[in-house]
């Protein structure tokens, strides 16, 4: 795993594995930072500087001792390595003491190198440079600067984004009040989906926004974007059905709901009590039936219309009886099943659909007699009902 990870960072930092010290194993060679550190400051030209001014015998000594522990290394005395540390590490201690300019310019070198050395790959980059190899390690340095720096701006841009997606919001609530137009709202999405292409549902209301402005080439691939985004499957094979719908394409948008339908069903089975999940699986049954009436596949329709009332119904019933919206879709439902059932010649069934779909109209009116969509759903249901009985020869309860 350590490898891969390895090799990850390496495509993205454009760095040379070699470069990074890894080992002929595919892993990254295990360095000492401390030790790294010890040896850049005690070989820093600052240090060699204050080594001559300050040259006496107790320097002299602690030189020799450590040039001692560095021929013990070289001869293969890997446990020599802690004592050589130690006395590089109070060499540059001692020469602070006796001069104040090293004491604050080695402090400002100290400060960079443990920077550099406090991850794995600049700790790497250092013994390389430690090592004799200043220009190729100054390289993986400056290679590893550059990806943070990206990724300092990725950072900022998804970070920006998450501002936008908020001030969007209130945009969306601005246009419905009917303060800001459409194309003023699509272009804080085009914002945010250039600052933060990964968030699905960002284009499915992209694609949304473009539908109502009539631009279905740009909502078809918004669509196809989110749907290829790993956290809006379901949403998004919904947009994407709708927009396919609107340019008349069915089998594909048929292909774009059954699509969702399975991710619902996925979804649903994993959290049977989630009610988000069920509501979307109704809906996908919904859309899917949708196409199929449009394709004349009638009992294939009835089917999907079906099984989104029943789960509608279950919502209704044991999630939230009083949610309007759970209400509304059962009044949809409904209606669409009594549709059907006209069509097929089924009168009594689809009159039963439609006054049950009466039933919940009037309740919703009754509930807000303001709102004008109850009233037209209500109006709507009466008209239905009006035209099954006319078929049926009932002329008075028609009208």
């Amino acid at each position: 795993m350590k490898g891969r990870s390895l090799s990850v960072l390496a495509l993205l930092f454009c760095v040379d594995l070699p470069a990074l010290g890894q080992s002929p194993a595919g892993g990254l060679a295990p360095v000492d930072s401390r030790a790294e550190i010890a040896a850049a400051l005690y070989a820093a030209s600052a240090t060699q500087a204050a080594m001559q001014r300050a040259a006496d015998a107790t320097i002299r000594a602690k030189q020799k001792e450590i040039e001692g522990l560095r021929a013990q290394i070289r001869a293969g005395d890997a446990r020599a390595q802690a004592a050589l540390t130690a006395a590089e590490e109070a060499y540059v201690e001692a020469l602070a003491a006796r001069d104040r300019t090293y004491a604050e310019e080695i402090a400002i070198f100290r400060a960079a190198v443990e920077d550099i050395a406090a991850t794995p790959e600049g700790a790497a980059a250092l013994a390389r440079f430690n090592a004799g190899d200043e220009i190729g390690a100054l390289a993986v340095l400056d290679d590893l600067r550059s990806a943070r720096d990206a990724a300092r701006r990725r950072r900022a841009e998804i970070e920006s984004a998450s501002e936008g997606r908020h001030n969007a919001m209130l945009a969306l609530e601005a246009r419905a009040r009917g303060k800001l137009t459409t194309a003023q709202v699509i272009s804080r999405y085009e914002e945010i989906t250039t600052l933060d292409p990964g968030e699905a549902w960002d284009w499915v209301r992209l694609s949304r926004l473009y539908r109502d402005a009539g631009r279905l080439t740009d909502a078809l691939r918004a669509a196809r974007t989110a749907a290829n985004t790993e956290d809006g499957e379901l949403a998004a094979f919904i947009e994407l059905g709708d927009v396919l719908v609107s340019q008349g394409d069915l089998p594909e948008a048929l292909e774009s709901y059954r699509a969702s339908l399975g991710i619902a069903e996925r979804l649903a089975a994993s959290d049977s009590g989630n009610p988000q999940w069920q509501r979307a699986l109704s809906v996908s049954h919904e859309r899917v039936g949708d196409v199929l009436v449009s394709q004349g596949d009638l009992p294939g329709a009835l089917e999907s219309y079906r099984a989104s009332l029943g789960i509608t119904e279950c919502l209704s019933t044991a999630s939230d009886p009083g949610n309007v919206v759970w209400q509304r879709a059962l009044l949809v439902s409904h209606g669409r099943i009594g549709s059907v059932l006209v069509s097929q010649g089924d009168l009594p069934g689809a009159l039963e659909s439609y006054r049950a779909s009466l039933g919940i109209a009037e309740r919703l009116a009754a509930s807000d007699p303001s709102n004008t969509v109850w009233q037209k759903h209500l109006s709507d249901s009466h008209s239905l009902i009006g035209s099954v009985l006319k078929s049926q020869g009932d002329l008075p309860g028609a009208l």
